[in-house]
């Protein structure tokens, strides 16, 4: 199969009709692609049976998944039920449309028997089982969280070792207290857990498929949180879990705002909304904003709604206490060990601090000169965002300036670009003395530089006979190769200049 796909991709990359590669070599029927991990809220799972992909589509094992969220598992010819509590699910194999409650639910694939395995749609499991899932292209793997595993009436459960875990939604972060607290609440269960400093705390959104280090602070109020505790009742990990949209806003109306890719968010009283950093209402928002959204992953209800205009050019009215202007340096991705540095021009005599977008709050400025304000910020691993905007703040003996947002934005990768696929694959014999060779490629935050690719066949370098881009790199040989081994290496970097490589050898036979 990859060699009839090798050659049609050949045959398009010499008519000239595509600026991609089809991405067909992931899709063969039933392929595994370099086992796909699942990870059900934060806790990886075994890959037997793995997710494949399948048609253009991204397939996991329906009876897997069922397990591992405590639903049961019910066949009857071609059909599949299952219950969550009082919802009640049914799958038809070979059919697009799902039954909730009676209700249809339209899928985006339909469910497939490949080798005795129910397999059925990423989506499924966030439209009918009101989970969260997305595909990490960069760990490779299926990362879900969902509220119904372990769901009991007071939100603890025991694991498969015994400790106490407690499941719910973020409702207060007490970092006075001492020692400091969280309070999760789960159905009508509120429960307040102790946070001891050695706590490990993981910040998860969902939606970008990030999983970074944090601490308590980064904790917001509707966040779902998975807490493990400790003997004592302590918390000892805690995995917070969230969704993120971003985008420009391309209209408003009705207290409803549209984005330019058609995503609607619809705040509510609870919402909280700043514009350039300062409290706004949605009729303050304006067409052109650029939007960070964070939401609940359970009730998709918007949390915080992070605006950014950027400045019309006009100054301001002069005032007592302001903030002129906030540069930013380098002007590229970064990744980590790079250092940020923000410098804030303002009011001399001050006390200034900045926030990067939502990812990075509460850092403090030092006045180098008078009026000149300057931080460093070293990038520590894990982190990634893109296009975060620098929001200055700025105080002068009781008096606050208008809060400000910065020109220029920041992206942050600290993942190097996924390897996803190649061909020909490892360790298969083929029957041609001149194989087409490719790899393709998956970005994070930021895109791949394919200025960076390289590809090297039995230690020679034929990166300039390639075809190079952002998604993949292509090679057909001009000379016959021996029969035997032959060995690839392909290369590639991001723009935040992280590296990945990947070897592999696979054979000619005459």
């Amino acid at each position: 199969m990859k060699r009839v796909l090798a050659m049609l991709l050949a045959a398009t990359l010499v008519l000239g009709a595509a600026h991609k590669p089809a991405r067909k070599p992931m899709h063969h029927v039933g392929k595994r692609v370099l086992p796909i991990a699942l990870v059900l809220n934060g806790t990886r799972l075994s890959v037997n049976p793995s997710p494949v992909f399948y048609q253009d589509h991204l397939l996991v094992p329906v009876r897997r998944i069922l397990s591992a969220l405590g639903l049961n598992f019910e066949k009857d010819g071609r059909y599949v039920r299952t219950s969550a509590g009082a919802k009640t699910i049914q799958l038809l194999i070979g059919s697009t449309v799902a039954q909730v409650d009676n209700e249809p639910v339209e899928l985006d694939a339909a469910p497939v028997e490949i080798k005795n395995v129910l397999y059925a749609p990423l989506r499924f499991f966030t439209q009918a089982l009101d989970a969260q899932a997305v595909y990490n292209r960069q760990t490779n793997s299926v990362e879900i969280i969902s509220t119904l595993v372990g769901r009991s009436g007071n939100g603890i459960v025991n694991n498969v070792n015994g400790e106490l875990q407690l499941l719910g939604t973020v409702t207060d972060v007490d970092l006075d207290a001492d020692p400091p607290s969280v309070t999760i609440t789960h159905n009508a269960s509120v429960r307040t857990v102790s946070v001891t400093p050695d706590v490990s705390v993981i910040v998860q959104d969902v939606v970008a498929g990030t999983s970074n280090p944090g601490d308590l602070s980064q904790l917001r109020a509707g966040d779902y949180a998975h807490v493990y505790l400790n003997h004592r009742g302590l918390a000892k990990l805690i995995v917070d879990a969230f969704g993120s949209r971003t985008g420009r806003i391309a209209a408003i109306a009705s207290g409803q705002i549209v984005l330019a890719d058609g995503h609607v968010i619809v705040p509510t009283r609870a919402t909280t909304i700043t514009l350039n950093g300062s409290n706004a209402t949605v009729d303050s928002l304006a067409v052109g904003d650029e939007l960070m959204v964070r939401y609940n992953i359970d009730s998709s209800e918007p949390l915080t709604v992070l605006a950014t205009r950027k400045s019309s050019g006009t100054p301001p009215p002069a005032a007592a206490v302001s903030i002129s202007r906030i540069a930013v340096t380098p002007h590229r991705p970064l990744r980590a060990g790079d250092t940020l540095t923000v410098t804030l021009y303002g009011t001399p005599g001050g006390l200034a601090g900045y926030d990067i977008g939502p990812y990075v709050t509460n850092r403090a400025l030092a006045e180098r000169q008078p009026g000149v304000y300057v931080d460093s910020y070293t990038i520590p691993r894990g982190e990634n965002f893109a296009d975060a905007p620098i929001l200055g703040r700025l105080n002068v003996r009781g008096s606050d300036a208008l809060q400000a947002v910065s020109q220029a934005t920041v992206s942050v990768s600290t993942q190097p670009p996924g390897i996803i696929d190649f061909a020909p694959d490892e360790g298969v014999s083929v029957n041609d003395s001149r194989p087409s060779v490719y790899a393709t490629f998956a970005s994070g935050t930021v895109d791949v530089n394919a200025s960076s690719e390289g590809l090297e066949i039995n230690g020679r370098d034929v990166t300039s006979s390639c075809v190079r881009t952002t998604r993949f790199i292509y090679y057909t040989p001009g000379i016959d190769y021996a029969a035997g081994p032959v060995r690839v290496l392909v290369r590639v970097s991001d723009a935040a200049g992280n590296t990945a490589t990947k070897s592999w050898t696979f054979f000619i036979r005459r």
